[in-house]
């Protein structure tokens, strides 16, 4: 007789439950209603952008100031933004109207997009230093955190004509960037095509879309329970990784084995507890467990350089290739990334070794597709200043790093525009011009 005992109270007890719900259902359902029939309360949300997913800063048709907090220091700084969004002192309508100078837009991730007055920040310097050797340069940047190559150059893009841009600067962070190119959440995306490769729209998992509406008060904060809880993207990254493990042969546990090695790879010993994963070892541990992604990352990387060179035929192109605090080897080397590291199935010198080679290969795709490569890992490892180059709260460029980075991409475009004057300038009645040296 106890079997049916235990199963009557089973049967009462989810027919209770299934009670409750529905009156907590209806309850919900009423209240939204109500409060969407009085106009109160209503959802809030900034919607993604249609091209680049997501933006730093909205364009505001003024010259404005942002304010921002180095958190390793508690510093506050402000730098500027001109009407359009960009960083630069120069307003909108200058650069429209005035013609003068040689202007060069910046595009990068949050590695361009720094907490720093813009004078402090790598593009600044380059503009300082390039007027500092007779180039009348204006440069106008845009970066924004997590974006990838492709979002870099598409959201500087907007603006080289109406700016009569002459240069583009790429920033390529190369602790994340070459993965980033294999993302598609909330940001425009390469995929394959029977020619090659075309640009897919964003896929919008974690920013709202742009032509969304809502009215539901209930099911708009059940929304945002899921987005902030990160639910959402768990579920999301879950069906993306089980994609990218199918191509490649793999199965569940190598999604099981990533994840938890990303989780692993969180710290309490910095102020952002993901720091390392983002800014390095979530790259590391991708191509570790998917190793056929690195290929196809570089083969993106590839793909984006020569549509930029076709997109703009009369322009200087210059890859700045920005190393991690690890491929710099910043010494001593801060003992949190050690400990970190030794949980995981990586290595320090691994994982230079891998960045090494990304960047290697970089400079490689620059020389075969036409743009100017600037070397910044030699002279950052050649710093022998006391400043540190890397803060240690979420290992961004820190100013002495960016004075360093600004001096060697002027010094390449300042050789790069030399080499095109030279090969422009006609030779002199009686003299043979000048062999060309294949300036880009």
């Amino acid at each position: 007789m106890a079997e049916p005992v235990r199963g009557g109270k089973l049967k009462r007890f989810f027919k209770g439950a299934a009670v409750y719900l529905l009156i907590i259902v209806v309850t919900l359902a009423l209240i939204d209603a109500a409060l969407i029939a009085t106009g109160l309360f209503p959802p809030k949300w900034v919607p993604g952008h249609a091209v680049l997913g997501w933006v730093s800063a909205f364009p505001t048709g003024e010259m404005r100031e942002y304010p921002c907090t180095e958190y390793s220091t508690n510093s506050n700084y402000r730098y500027q933004r001109n009407e359009d969004a960009l960083r630069t002192s120069q307003s909108a309508r200058r650069l429209r109207s005035d013609t003068a100078g040689f202007r060069i837009g910046v595009g990068g991730d949050s590695q361009t997009d720094l907490c720093a007055p813009n004078e402090q920040v790598h593009f600044g310097v380059l503009e300082s230093e390039l007027r500092a050797r007779g180039v009348p340069a204006v440069v106008f940047a845009y970066g924004a955190g997590k974006y990838s190559p492709l979002q870099a150059y598409l959201a500087v893009k907007q603006n080289l004509d109406a700016y009569h841009a002459g240069a583009i600067v790429l920033n390529i962070y190369t602790g994340n960037d070459v993965y980033d190119m294999l993302r598609l959440d909330d940001r425009p995306h390469f995929v394959k095509a029977d020619t090659g490769y075309r640009i897919a729209p964003p896929i919008w998992y974690q920013e709202h879309p742009p032509d969304t509406r809502y009215r539901s008060r209930v099911l708009f904060a059940l929304r945002t329970v899921a987005r902030r809880s990160g639910i959402k993207n768990v579920a999301v990254r879950l069906r993306y990784l089980r994609d990218v493990a199918a191509e490649q042969d793999q199965g569940l546990g190598t999604v099981i084995g990533y994840m938890n090695d990303l989780r692993r790879s969180a710290t309490r010993d910095v102020g952002y507890p993901a720091a390392f994963s983002a800014q390095m070892l979530n790259q590391q541990l991708f191509f570790h467990h998917f190793p056929g992604s690195r290929e196809e990352s570089l083969r993106r990387v590839r793909v984006l350089l020569e549509m930029v060179r076709r997109e703009n035929p009369g322009r200087l192109l210059v890859l700045s290739a920005l190393p991690s605090y690890q491929l710099v080897q910043e010494q001593p080397v801060d003992s949190a990334l050690l400990r970190v590291i030794a949980r995981l199935p990586l290595t320090y010198e691994g994982g230079v070794r891998e960045e090494q080679g990304l960047y290697q290969e970089l400079s490689g795709m620059a020389a075969q597709t036409g743009w100017v490569f600037v070397d910044n890992l030699t002279p950052l490892r050649a710093h022998a200043g006391t400043e540190r180059l890397y803060n240690n709260f979420d290992y961004h460029l820190l100013p002495a790093a960016s004075a360093i980075i600004g001096r060697a991409q002027a010094e390449a475009i300042a050789a790069a525009i030399s080499c095109q004057v030279s090969e422009a300038r006609p030779a002199r009645r009686g003299q043979r011009p000048p062999p060309r040296s294949g300036c880009p």
